[in-house]
């Protein structure tokens, strides 16, 4: 019998989590250290080290995390089947050390191999370990959206100390020590895992009883075979598509297409009740795009304008560019808690908002953050410059937008899919952080500074971005309050 779906034991008390959440707490706190560090640096490390155009630069970084986020699909489906949840986070683990070594070595076509190699990793790892955390619970359970959020605070935790010693490292050490020093996280997330895994999670993330990993002889060897010969043809595909971001993220794009029709028509074959359930996690699933598009400004345009156009001090105290990456796990650290123990006391009342409610004010939130940086940079530059309180302020906003949509996200896909599809689905929730980031690279095309531009010429082109994202927030966001009455009755379908 596949243990991977059974839910672990759990205390008879309804407000204590699971200890097992712990485990995959501290593994993903110290993954997100390593791959965060990596975020920090990266947009400036193609601008200022390898001198790529803003255009350039933005749809490179568009690829990568397209195919970042891509890859989750096949490797959730890899974990269902075949490896289980445990070995697919220590395959993916010790893949994103070799990544970050690699990118650390110097020369463009070194780089783009290492980012070929995290692709890889992040597809074995990251659907899996919020797979296993989607086990701990029972159906219904009242604690499973407050332990998401305590999952998602130990991400956040992970992210909020690269952005206050990356910009120091580089300038004193180089550039390839902002990389390795991402490998010493991954290395502690790793570590952590393997030691915790058999007393804590047991059989939970197991291999499938029935996966050819389990068996001796020819079907074990042929497997592992396609397998690693697979990641290595990743790669070099992965490779070349950096060669070429503008028709890799169109292509991207139009994969979306096919990976909904897909899923789609697993849905059509599932019985009535299930049906809804999977069509309105779905339909949810497609409105998070337009918001992580517009999120994900976070790495590239928010932070090349808090580089040419922010004062760089706050309350006195030097904040550079990269810093300004503190401010989102910063705030995500100290409303996770709030929101974790808000959800379950009311959902005891049953008054806690539906999960389409959620999204769309998520929606609103990050509408409201860029309607934040538009007044700022349009209405009180000075020479070019403004303060950083409005890039502090909007993150606060975006923040709290975020909580609203993406661990409640994260416990919707295990809630609302049947269980032989939950990794597929999880997968599919990562896929559409893909076909996001595709779109979000065409959108920081909008604040595209030509070399040599003036501070002032800087600061017009980013408060016309900003215009641009808060509209767009506004009408997705107008959408999402629309369907919420719909997708309710979809979700309380029996």
């Amino acid at each position: 019998m596949d243990t991977t779906t059974h839910p672990a034991p759990t205390t008879s008390s309804q407000t204590k989590q699971p200890r097992a959440l712990y485990l995959l707490f501290f593994t993903e706190l110290w993954e997100r250290f390593g791959f965060y560090t990596l975020q920090t640096i990266l947009i400036l490390y193609m601008s200022k080290a390898l001198m790529f155009s803003d255009h350039k630069a933005y749809l490179l970084y568009a690829t990568f995390s397209a195919l970042l986020y891509l890859m989750p699909v096949i490797g959730g489906y890899l974990a269902d089947n075949y490896l289980g949840y445990q070995r697919a986070i220590i395959i993916g683990g010790f893949l994103f050390i070799l990544g970050y070594v690699i990118s650390s070595l110097p020369g463009e076509q070194t780089f783009f191999y290492g980012l070929s190699v995290l692709v890889c990793a992040n597809g074995l790892l990251k659907p899996n370990v919020s797979s296993i955390v989607g086990t701990l619970y029972e159906e219904h359970d009242p604690r499973r959206e407050g332990g998401f959020t305590l999952f998602y605070m130990g991400i956040n935790i992970g992210a909020l100390i690269p952005p206050l010693i990356a910009g120091f490292i580089v300038r004193e050490y180089g550039w390839h020590m902002g990389f390795l020093l991402a490998a010493v996280g991954m290395t502690l997330g790793i570590i952590t895992f393997i030691i915790g895994k058999k007393p804590l999670l047991g059989h939970h993330g197991a291999t499938p009883s029935d996966s050819p990993l389990l068996k001796k002889g020819w079907p074990r060897i042929r497997f592992n075979s396609i397998f690693y010969l697979g990641i290595l043809a990743c790669i070099a595909l992965f490779n070349v598509a950096f060669d070429y971001p503008v028709i890799s993220n169109e292509i991207l794009e139009g994969a979306g297409v096919l990976v909904f029709a897909t899923v789609f028509f697993l849905m059509f074959k599932q019985p009535p009740a299930v049906r809804n359930k999977m069509f309105a996690a779905t339909v949810l699933i497609i409105i998070s795009i337009g918001f992580w598009a517009l999120y994900n400004q976070t790495f590239t345009s928010l932070m090349l304008y808090a580089e040419r156009n922010m004062h760089k001090e706050i309350l006195g105290i030097p904040l550079d560019a990269e810093a300004t990456q503190f401010f989102n796990p910063f705030f995500i650290i100290l409303f996770s808690p709030m929101l974790s123990k808000l959800w379950t006391k009311l959902s005891r009342r049953n008054t806690n908002p539906s999960v389409p409610t959620k999204f769309a004010l998520g929606i609103l939130f990050v509408c409201i953050g860029f309607l934040i940086l538009f007044i700022g940079t349009r209405y009180f530059g000075q020479n070019g410059m403004t303060s950083a309180w409005w890039l502090a302020i909007s993150y606060l906003v975006q923040t709290i937008g975020e909580l609203l949509l993406s661990p409640i996200g994260l416990a919707m896909i295990t809630e609302l899919s049947p269980k032989h599809l939950v990794g597929m689905m999880m997968g599919v929730w990562f896929f559409a952080l893909s076909v996001a980031s595709a779109f979000s690279g065409t959108l920081s095309t909008f604040t595209d500074v030509p070399k040599g531009a003036s501070a002032a010429a800087a600061l017009t082109i980013y408060s016309h971005g900003f215009f641009i994202f808060t509209m767009i927030a506004l009408v997705l966001g107008v959408v999402a309050f629309a369907l919420i009455p719909f997708l309710n009755r979809m979700i309380a379908s029996d």
